[in-house]
């Protein structure tokens, strides 16, 4: 299953992080108020073609579950996504950094995520009415993605700046589910075609859903097939630019509207690609995904080419 901060600041404080401590060209502007800012440690010496994932565990465990009002953030140069998650491994301390392994994607809940450098709003802003929560018992893990492209060896960092509320019972809090396929590959030169199918394992209500891949993405769709195999479009892209890796475009249903699915239905996900490369390419050089965000969270479900883990 793969998916895709040291200098923390306690809940209601409102001290920067000094200026000279953001790497060369990264400029995320001052802390908001009322926020908490959470700054990762520096992955260093980030080369010329490198794609890396990296797991940084940001604090200790809540005493109190805590709502997520609000999230904003950014990445510096080669920044792919960085994604704030709840985690149940408190066995880390904080300011632990290492690449990421599937042991660090266990157990956790999906906080908010911000779409690459330079960016600032949420890459995930649910539908009114629906929130992430901080779970008492639970710490704070960041990943982040770095994919470097350019011809210079760099530094990356993320920042966080989160608005928390007391959790209040009112709210509706929602998950991350995620229908990923990582074992194509895509001949070099050609055209070429996916298919990832997931079987649910427990009912859901989908508030929104979006796909995602990379720079070589030609369309992509996603459907539910239901048991009766009558099928129910999610989400459709008769075409697809490289910028949507950064900014994906949502379908989003609410909570009245939400896209009910069934324990037995099937989550289908396809995806196409051209490679005009001199290279077969693989995940996580390009990924083909489905994505949702369903209510009332369970924790973040994966299914990992049709294997259901939650």
């Amino acid at each position: 299953m793969r998916n895709l901060l040291v200098f923390l600041m306690t809940a209601g404080c409102a001290a920067e992080t000094p200026v000279d401590h953001w790497v060369k060209g990264f400029s995320p502007g001052a802390q908001p108020g009322g926020y908490t800012r959470f700054v990762s440690p520096t992955v260093k010496d980030l080369t010329p073609g490198a794609d890396a994932e990296w797991c940084q565990y940001l604090a200790t465990p809540s005493d109190k579950p805590r709502d997520i009002v609000d999230l904003i953030g950014y990445q510096s140069a080669t920044g792919h996504h960085a994604v704030l998650y709840a985690t149940t491994d408190v066995s880390y301390p904080v300011g632990e950094s290492h690449p990421c392994t599937e042991d660090d994607m266990l157990h956790i809940s999906f906080l908010g995520a911000v779409g690459g450098e330079g960016t600032s709003g949420p890459a995930a802003k649910l539908p009114d009415g629906l929130y992430f929560q901080l779970p008492a018992g639970r710490s704070l893990l960041a990943n982040t993605h770095w994919v470097n492209a350019t011809t210079a060896t760099v530094d990356g960092q993320a920042v966080f700046d989160v608005k928390f509320a007391d959790a209040d019972g009112s709210r509706q809090i929602a998950d991350l589910f995620a229908n990923n396929g990582d074992t194509f590959v895509i001949p070099a030169g050609q055209h070429a075609v996916h298919d990832v199918t997931c079987p649910i394992g427990a009912d859901l209500s989908l508030a929104m859903a979006t796909n995602h891949m990379h720079w070589h993405g030609v369309s992509a769709y996603t459907e539910i097939i239901h048991a009766d195999n009558t099928t129910e479009m999610l989400v459709k892209d008769d075409s697809w630019t490289s910028d949507e890796q950064f900014n994906p475009k949502y379908n989003r249903f609410g909570i009245d509207n939400a896209k009910k699915i069934k324990k037995g239905d099937r989550y289908h996900t396809h995806c196409e690609w051209d490679n005009q490369t001199g290279q077969d390419l693989a995940f996580p050089a390009e990924m083909c995904d489905g994505v949702s965000f369903y209510f009332p969270a369970q924790g973040q479900i994966t299914c990992s080419d049709g294997v259901w883990f939650n």
